[in-house]
Order: C-alpha cells, then structure tokens, then sequence
C-alpha cells in the first residue's frame, strides 16, 4: 500500500450521487474513468466489531479496529472514477449486480455501524452507514488530493 495512504485525515462512505445536475451547481470534474474492470487488489468490506478476528488501524484517527469477517470482497467493478466536487476529491466505484444487492441488504440492515473498506491489508476508511446505499455507486471521500485517489484507483485496477 502507498505511503500516501497512512497521510489521510478523514474520510466518509456515501451514496453517490444518482447523477442529477442541480442548476447553477458547480460543474464536478469526472476523470479519469475506468468501465468494467477485474481488479487485481481485491476490495474487502468488513464491519467493525467488538467480536472481530483481524485487527488494523484506521489511518484517519490511528484507532485500532477489530473487524469481523468480509461482508464481501469485490473483485470485479462495473467501472470507477474520480470526482471533485468543491474541492473535495473522491473515487466512486460502481459496483456490479451482485453486489450492489449484497452491499444494499447490509447497509439496510446495519445503518449506524462502521464499515471498513480495507484494500491490500489496510483500511482506507471505517465510516459510519448513514443511510443505506442501495444505488450501487460508493463514493469513498474525504481528506484526499486528487493524485491521492488517482494513486488508489491504479492500486486497485493495476493501470
């Protein structure tokens, strides 16, 4: 994992947006963009857990987490891309069918509880769910420059 990574301060998992452009927002830049892609760094997504069976620290406060078993690890996208909104830089990933199901019905049922998306041994980010994500689309934001999120979206596509 990058060196890069352990320098975040914060960052949040949320529903991206369903691509509706409000009047006179500012524009969001949308490259670069990945479609369908194997990746060769899996993505695991597993919950926070006082019972857990792996312990990692999360880089943005440096706490250590106990995580519980995989919910699920995504191996393939239906695409990515990185997005700025305000400043704000993120990597959206698009997640095909069958996860989107599986991460819908978990983020349904657990809303209020972490989850930590965790890519190559590391957690990136262990949010709180604050609504469930049903859409299919996870934005992963927060404290990132945009080499930042274009260095994770290479990791995690081999580009």
């Amino acid at each position: 994992m990058r060196a890069w990574l352990s320098a975040l301060l914060s960052a949040s998992l949320v529903l991206a947006g369903c691509g509706t452009e409000v009047a006179g927002a500012p524009e969001k830049d949308t490259s670069p963009t990945v479609g369908a892609v194997s990746l060769v760094v899996p993505i695991e997504l597993r919950p926070v857990a006082d019972d857990g069976t792996k312990v990692l620290t999360d880089p943005t406060t440096g706490e250590s987490l106990t995580l519980a078993d995989p919910i699920m690890t995504v191996e393939r996208l239906d695409g990515a891309d990185i997005s700025s909104d305000n400043g704000t830089w993120a990597l959206v990933l698009h997640l095909n069918a069958k996860d989107t199901r599986t991460f819908a019905d978990w983020t349904t049922a657990h809303t209020g509880e972490r989850l930590a998306i965790v890519i190559d041994g590391k957690v990136v980010v262990a949010p709180t769910v604050q609504a469930a994500i049903t859409g299919g689309d996870v934005q992963v934001s927060g404290n990132y420059t945009r080499d930042d999120v274009e260095a994770l979206l290479n990791e995690i596509t081999g580009r």
